[in-house]
């Protein structure tokens, strides 16, 4: 994250994790509200969608206000990470069902644009995406949600609910993708980091999870 912000410097990149593992400390031992930590997360994804709809009016921005979009990373990055943990404690199941939620929903939105893609999912960030894949990710999301009900401890009445919330999840993650690409273009780089050559680095591996982690938790929570 600090490598797409701007921030190179060692010394800065070193306070910058410093800063985010005080911040964690909190909510794993303090009796924060889960709810309210997770809530955070809906304005700030509300914003991206709206910085992904009007790009590329406002390209060159982020560059501008570098150090607002560095701030911005613990409010991604740690809500994101509080889902995973808050998840694994009502049952590891539901991290490892989002895990291959977000993976099966990828690899059907690649084979099927592949396929049948027309029409592009926005061009100016990352023209591979179409909404043709889209829909074929929605789709094979829908059938897996389905078939992980049978394993889950989703009650039965429940199970609509939670296969459209699973489709709004995907939904979501291909917005943490596409924020991603967003913040490579503006910082005029191809990969995010290089400790995964060939892979975009570890940012490109769970970009998605950002968003699709706290939105997934945040239902769960309200089909309870």
């Amino acid at each position: 994250w600090a490598g797409l912000t701007g921030c190179y410097l060692p010394e800065k990149r070193m306070m910058g994790t410093l800063m985010i593992l005080m911040a964690s400390v909190p909510l794993v031992f303090l009796p924060l509200p889960t709810m309210s930590v997770l809530w955070v997360s809906v304005p700030i994804w509300t914003a991206v969608l709206l910085a992904l709809w009007i790009y590329p009016k406002n390209a060159g921005m982020y560059k501008k206000y570098s150090l607002v979009m560095r701030i911005l990373g613990i409010f991604v990055l740690l809500p994101a990470w509080f889902a995973l943990f808050k998840l694994h404690q009502m049952d590891h199941r539901y991290v490892l069902y989002l895990i291959t939620l977000v993976a099966l929903a990828d690899t059907a939105a690649y084979f099927t644009g592949r396929k049948w893609g027309v029409t592009k999912l926005a061009p100016h960030l990352s023209p591979g995406k179409t909404r043709e894949g889209m829909s074929g990710a929605v789709l094979v999301t829908a059938a897996w949600a389905t078939l992980a009900t049978m394993w889950l401890p989703v009650p039965a009445d429940k199970s609509i609910h939670f296969m459209i919330l699973s489709m709004f999840v995907v939904l979501m993650s291909v917005a943490g993708d596409l924020f991603e690409s967003l913040l490579k273009r503006e910082a005029g780089v191809k990969d995010s980091g290089q400790i995964l050559p060939g892979h975009g680095g570890i940012l490109d591996r769970v970009d998605s999870l950002l968003a699709a982690a706290p939105i997934f938790a945040l239902g769960l929570l309200w089909l309870a």
